[in-house]
């Protein structure tokens, strides 16, 4: 009961949100601009707000302060969580919006983004492994009772950089098409609780996050009234990521890993597509393989239309989500 309210208070929080959100949005000139290599249909884009990760942000915040009113368990597992994907979204933050006011640049760098995004997941690691191991109960004032299973190694440790930074690139990537990052991450989050639940007061962050992505759909279908920009695609990347490693840290067997990597599988083929694109191009003496990438952008210019490619990866991702909660289980 607890956890239904919950999902719906986000939901709610988000959407409600989402009209006066997008009018302060446009009035600080946070606005969208189109890449050159995207397809011509990308044009009508151009002007529209961005930064609507915020948006899901709120509403995860109002569900946490419901779930916190209607339960008596610990805050310190969910609020771990929560400040380390807010971490990445200030990366996406600085990427969409600052950067471009301070120095009139398009935004990061690569290699910029990329070594703020290795520092940030580092440090949320390590603390993710505290609070999960009781190490931290003197300064953070809570602990989980289960307790971290997985030591925290150099090897792990990278390990666990690599998962949580894979992750967030790939739903960067992801988020291409109106509804479609945000439509795949309620699907994901619904699988991550269902395989997670019965580990820690932690997993009820799955539903504020899936909720809030529910909500800021409303305005995010075709034709979008609002995009979340890294800002959002790194807030929901980092959340995925920062949960799925605290369910490992409970449950470290392979077949859990297995399980998680086909909850995120479309997310997956996104910044797979990409990879295999830029090693043809190289390797190949220019030759691609997809017509265009990240692989949704390939569908596009085979001539689907923007709603049917939606709908179809949120069935491909309603079904890896199903198909990791029964490996879960296997």
């Amino acid at each position: 009961m607890t956890d239904a309210l919950v999902f719906l208070t986000a939901a709610l929080a988000a959407l409600l949100l989402g009209k006066p959100g997008i009018g302060w949005l446009a009035g600080i000139r946070a606005r969208q601009t189109i890449y050159a290599y995207a397809p011509e249909t990308h044009r009508v884009k151009e002007g529209t707000p961005t930064m609507g990760g915020l948006l899901i942000m709120l509403g995860v915040a109002v569900g946490l302060a419901a779930w916190a009113g209607l339960t008596r368990e610990p805050l310190v597992p969910i609020l771990v969580i929560f400040a380390g994907a807010a971490w990445f979204a200030l990366i996406g933050l600085l990427d969409d919006y600052w950067i471009r006011r301070w120095t009139g640049q398009r935004g990061l760098e690569w290699k910029q983004k990329l070594a703020l995004q290795l520092i940030a997941g580092g440090v949320s690691i390590y603390v993710l492994w505290l609070a999960a191991s009781g190490a931290a109960e003197p300064l953070l004032g809570s602990a989980e009772a289960s307790g971290a299973q997985l030591p925290l190694t150099p090897a792990t440790f990278a390990l666990g950089v690599l998962w949580l930074v894979g992750w967030v690139n790939a739903f960067n990537l992801t988020d291409g098409l109106d509804g479609l990052a945000a439509g795949l991450t309620a699907l994901a989050m619904l699988g991550v609780y269902a395989i997670s639940t019965g580990q820690g007061s932690w997993v009820a962050y799955a539903l504020m996050v899936a909720g809030g992505c529910v909500g800021y759909l409303w305005w995010n279908v075709h034709p979008a009234r609002v995009f979340m920009g890294d800002t959002g695609s790194m807030f929901l990347g980092a959340s995925f990521g920062l949960l799925t490693l605290r369910s490992l840290l409970h449950a470290p067997a392979l077949q859990q890993w297995g399980a998680f990597a086909l909850v995120g599988l479309v997310f997956a083929a996104e910044i797979l597509s990409v990879v295999v694109q830029l090693s043809s191009v190289k390797l190949r003496g220019g030759k691609r393989i997809f017509r265009a990438t990240p692989i949704h952008h390939h569908f596009e210019l085979l001539g689907w239309a923007e709603p049917t490619i939606v709908m179809r990866f949120w069935l491909a991702g309603a079904i890896a989500a199903a198909g990791g909660v029964a490996i879960s289980r296997w």
